[in-house]
């Protein structure tokens, strides 16, 4: 007789203990586990998952995983030098004491009764409402990605009209998500129409702008600082020329850059959106990352917001305030159903509470310091570059905390680079071929306020000697 295989029972994992199992499967009436996952095609099942013996002490499980992690490269392990879209930061001790707070553990939204929450949240607003020179802000999306989906089809309903220019430097992967959210709803349509870059100064070209630009025309989206890094110094003009054409201008701003460069509300923005991630969250393998919608104080606007916004007001205690999210609570899904304009889901309320306490911790003068500190370093690391043989710094523009480089004259790939400087113990920057064909041999590079200056110089000294 053969012996039986003895069932694996996980602790970390409690529907693998046999009479929790028995219980789940008679309550759907399944003898068999593979019963469950009858709607999934055998051409789309793998159970041949050759999975390790039970663990059954924590420390034993905590030693396995951290050798797992070890594996991978991390900013723990390797210096980063890589942006596009989410770039390491400093963040202060405080923020993760805060994070950490049992209050928080279960921070996915807040209700009337709990004011802790309730006041972080209307804190954050206020915090931001100021770093960005707009009024109104609701709670967070998912992600900058579908924040500027969202801001997209607000243009559409604000003006009815059904097109919408897109600079050509924003991020592409931002951009798709944005373009996924506008399809995936209610099958609204939006055409998106790129507007060109000039290649000498990798700001937006204001002559193609001004082609494109007519009464079709529901919006404006610009990404200030763009992705190549440049800092739009046209932006007031581009809002300027948007306006003019009856469409709403829309500025995805990186909220760290917002201590040294203008407020996208103070040059003429009717919707700011963005990622909060550069505000003290963590890196995270795609966590840590929430998306902001923010507009003036104009009720045409605010009511086009879909999520939900905190508000403060007195109570019948003299001197109490009291916190609550049911501000303008009928414009949204929750109240109108079917009939409102676009649904809430899922929101990243843990990551405003983080936000908020780094702005709070940072302060006017903290925000300050911190973008005059990536500014300065991020110069220095273009001028080193500049300065190497074959190598150039493209695009005449003012940067801010990423810059790109440009390889070609050295003939080496921006792969090869990359692997050289891996096996060096540098993460290198983004390949610009993989988004851009005309910039193959280009390399966004990103400099921010944790990289000293012997980091910068360790990198220039690897890449001189992979390129000579």
């Amino acid at each position: 007789m053969t012996k039986m295989k003895k069932e694996a029972v996980y602790p970390y994992i409690p529907n693998t203990a046999p009479d929790t199992k028995k219980v789940m499967m008679e309550a759907v009436n399944a003898k068999t586990e593979r019963e469950i996952f009858d709607v999934i095609p055998d051409r789309l099942l793998y159970d041949d998952f050759d999975f390790p013996e039970p663990i059954l002490d924590e420390y034993s499980l905590k030693r396995h995983m951290e050798g797992l992690l070890d594996k991978n490269a991390n900013l723990g392990t390797h210096l980063c030098f890589l942006g596009a879209g989410c770039a390491p930061h400093f963040i202060p001790s405080v923020v993760d004491e805060v994070l950490k707070r049992g209050e928080l553990v279960t921070a996915y939204t807040s209700d009337m009764g709990d004011q802790g929450r309730g006041q972080m949240q209307f804190e954050y607003q206020s915090l931001m409402a100021e770093l960005l020179d707009m009024a109104v802000i609701a709670f967070p999306q998912y992600d900058g990605g579908s924040s500027l989906g969202h801001a997209i089809r607000m243009t559409r309903r604000l003006t009815g009209r059904n097109k919408v220019l897109v600079a050509s430097s924003m991020n592409k992967v931002t951009l798709e998500i944005a373009e996924n959210y506008l399809t995936q709803i209610d099958g609204m349509y939006c055409e998106l129409i790129p507007i060109a870059y000039d290649e000498k100064t990798g700001l937006l070209d204001l002559d193609d702008l001004e082609k494109k630009l007519n009464d079709e025309i529901a919006g404006v989206v610009i990404e200030n600082p763009t992705f190549f890094g440049t800092i739009e110094i046209n932006a007031r003009k581009i809002g300027e020329m948007a306006k003019a054409a009856g469409a709403e201008f829309v500025v995805y701003a990186d909220p760290i850059s917002l201590g040294v460069l203008e407020a996208p509300g103070a040059y003429g923005a009717t919707i700011a959106c963005g990622d909060i991630h550069s505000l003290g969250l963590h890196m995270g393998a795609g966590s840590g990352v929430g998306g902001y919608v923010m507009v003036k104080d104009d009720y045409r606007y605010a009511k086009e917001l879909k999520d939900m916004m905190y508000a403060a007001s007195p109570t019948s205690v003299e001197g109490e305030i009291g916190f609550s999210f049911e501000a303008s609570y009928d414009r949204t899904s929750y109240e109108i159903r079917e009939k409102s304009a676009e649904f809430t889901g899922t929101s990243a309320g843990l990551w405003t509470a983080v936000a908020g306490v780094y702005l709070a911790t940072m302060g006017p003068k903290g925000m300050k310091e911190v973008g005059e500190s990536i500014i300065s370093r991020s110069a220095y690391a273009a001028k080193k570059l500049a300065a190497v043989d074959g190598v150039s710094v493209m695009f005449s523009g003012p940067s801010f905390k990423e810059f790109v480089v440009d390889f070609r004259g050295t003939g080496k790939s921006v792969e090869q680079i990359n692997k050289s400087l891996l096996e060096k113990g540098i993460i290198g920057g983004y390949d610009l071929a993989r988004s851009y064909p005309e910039l193959a041999g280009c390399m966004l590079l990103c400099v921010t306020e944790i990289h000293m200056k012997e980091d910068i110089d360790r990198l220039v000294d690897e890449i001189v000697k992979v390129v000579s």
